[in-house]
């Protein structure tokens, strides 16, 4: 097909008239829906079409599988507008028209907004979820805390205090700090969301039972190792243990949580200073809790040995270990489907 384009200097502008094609609205009169949807995925340029065209157009991107955003300022551009998934109307040169038919308004007609802006929803988006893995996550492992001991007659780990504790810590700091994540660059590089998939899907509930039966299975076991020290009944020092052992496992929760793809490393520790400060006067507040004779009496705690602590550490740190063994696997999962996807391409 001819290149009305060939001489255009359209690389300053960002589009390859080179390696794709172009598309001429007589041209498209001249192809049915099939013959169409063959060609338009790989077509740079459509020029000269009438409306009608451009509704064509949509719909055939539609049709394969694309999530269609549509950019115009004029009457004629009202009907695509409409059909696009995303109808983005120029806000200053606008017409009316357009602009009802729109979902979205570019006040100052640039298109770098439209980047700027999917950046931000993306990022948003992601943000409430991480936001909600951890707190059902955390939910579900105090829930079923209880709910195991209770079923299995053992004495209860927590006592109200310590409950009412660990739940302002899930609602309070760490997981608000959670929605303040900065925004990662690459969600531009991610294919559009299908609007249709619920927030909380197959992955992040697999995400939330695996990491809430960690802190289940770790808390309950800790409980289980102190009953077992010869003493007669539930002591100040198991329940300290148990309790401690529970917010610790909540904290590198929080950490893993921060990403349901990227390692904590490659993300960075320090990106997020809202998420290290909530963690820091979580932690100081635990500590308090535990060491501070006034809150001992209320809490029902005892002081711990540094021994306990490091003991402790490393136990709930496993949370975050297999959380970042899962995320390897699955990158190097994707990465060699991407590879196997690319040859068959090529071939």
């Amino acid at each position: 097909m001819q290149n009305e384009f060939a001489g255009w200097p359209t690389s300053l502008i960002g589009i390859d008239t080179i390696h794709h094609q172009t598309l001429s609205g007589q041209e498209i009169d001249q192809l049915n829906e099939h013959q169409l949807d063959k060609v338009a995925n790989n077509v740079s340029v459509f020029y000269r079409v009438s409306p009608r065209h451009k509704l064509e157009i949509v719909k055939s991107l539609q049709r394969t599988g694309n999530i269609v955003g549509m950019t115009g300022d004029g009457v004629n551009d009202g009907v695509a507008l409409k059909k696009a998934d995303i109808g983005i109307a120029m806000g200053k040169n606008g017409t009316d028209v357009c602009k009802e038919a729109a979902d979205m308004i570019l006040v100052n007609d640039d298109f770098h907004t439209i980047i700027a802006a999917i950046e931000e929803g993306k990022g948003i988006f992601y943000n409430i979820r991480n936001f909600v893995r951890f707190q059902l996550s955390t939910s579900i492992a105090a829930l079923a805390l209880i709910a195991l001991a209770t079923l299995m007659d053992i004495a209860n780990p927590l006592n109200a205090m310590q409950i009412l504790w660990i739940n302002i810590i899930m609602d309070g700091p760490p997981a608000q700090s959670l929605g303040v994540e900065p925004v990662d660059h690459d969600v531009l590089k991610q294919k559009p969301r299908n609007v249709k998939q619920p927030m909380i899907t197959k992955s992040v509930v697999v995400n939330v039972l695996l990491s809430a039966s960690i802190i289940v299975l770790g808390t309950l076991w800790v409980f289980q190792r102190e009953m077992a020290d010869g003493t007669l009944g539930k002591t100040k020092r198991d329940t300290t243990m148990t309790f401690t052992c529970f917010v610790f496992f909540d904290m590198f929760n929080a950490l893993s949580c921060r990403s349901q793809t990227k390692s904590v490393f490659t993300i960075g520790l320090t990106t997020n200073r809202m998420f290290l400060l909530a963690v820091a006067f979580s932690i100081i507040g635990q500590m308090l809790v535990v060491y501070f004779p006034p809150l001992q009496m209320v809490f029902q705690t005892e002081a711990l040995t540094a021994y306990d602590i490091l003991f402790l550490v490393t136990l709930t740190s496993s949370v975050l270990v297999v959380s970042e063994i899962k995320k390897w696997f699955e990158r190097s999962l994707e990465r060699k489907m991407y590879s196997t996807r690319s040859e068959l391409d090529f071939v």
